[in-house]
């Protein structure tokens, strides 16, 4: 389509809108009829974009004098989501023998190899309801830890399974003991 001056174009704008009947051009940019769609100059297709988005209310968030997101942008640093420079802890991930009173605690020796923290739980759990279960390796291998829910509970543990058999070995339990520093 050839430039025509915007006098011209004006001119036959008027004698088609006439001609059709209608107030428009149609779809495309701009065009408000429902008549075929036509080419209309940027600044004339963003004064009528304003007036629909003014008549319409706006929108949910879309363009509206650049992009808006909605929600969260969909990738954020780490620190900005609040969770700070360091590893996040998960899901049930933080508790451990530390985390409870000393007198909440049993030591649990003798045992037998390959035995899991599952089968000293099950086994425990006969004294009480027991709140953490830690069999230890390497230096500690043999030994493990239980945490009850209560002192009375612990203090029923070590009353009740010191001697008694799990996996074909007779285990000791105990009060925990902070394990005392040798001077060297």
């Amino acid at each position: 389509m050839p430039w025509l001056p915007d006098d011209v174009w004006e001119a036959q704008k008027a004698e088609r809108s006439a001609a059709k009947g209608s107030g428009g051009d149609g779809g495309g940019k701009g065009g408000g009829g429902g008549g075929k769609a036509g080419w209309l100059p940027d600044h004339i297709w963003e004064a009528q974009k304003a007036e629909r988005a003014a008549a319409k209310g706006g929108g949910k968030g879309g363009w509206q004098g650049g992009w808006q997101p909605r929600g969260q942008p969909v990738w954020q640093p780490m620190f900005a989501m609040g969770g700070g420079w360091g590893k996040s802890k998960g899901k049930g991930k933080g508790k451990s023998m530390k985390s409870f009173p000393p007198s909440q605690r049993v030591w649990v020796g003798s045992l037998a190899e390959g035995t899991t923290w599952k089968e000293l739980q099950e086994h425990m759990d006969g004294a009480g309801k027991t709140k953490w279960c830690e069999v230890f390796e390497n230096k500690g291998k043999g030994t493990g830890a239980v945490a009850f829910e209560t002192d009375a509970e612990a203090a029923n543990a070590i009353a009740t399974l010191n001697g008694s058999v799990l996996k074909g070995s007779t285990i000791e339990c105990d009060g925990w003991t902070k394990k005392e520093e040798q001077a060297s």
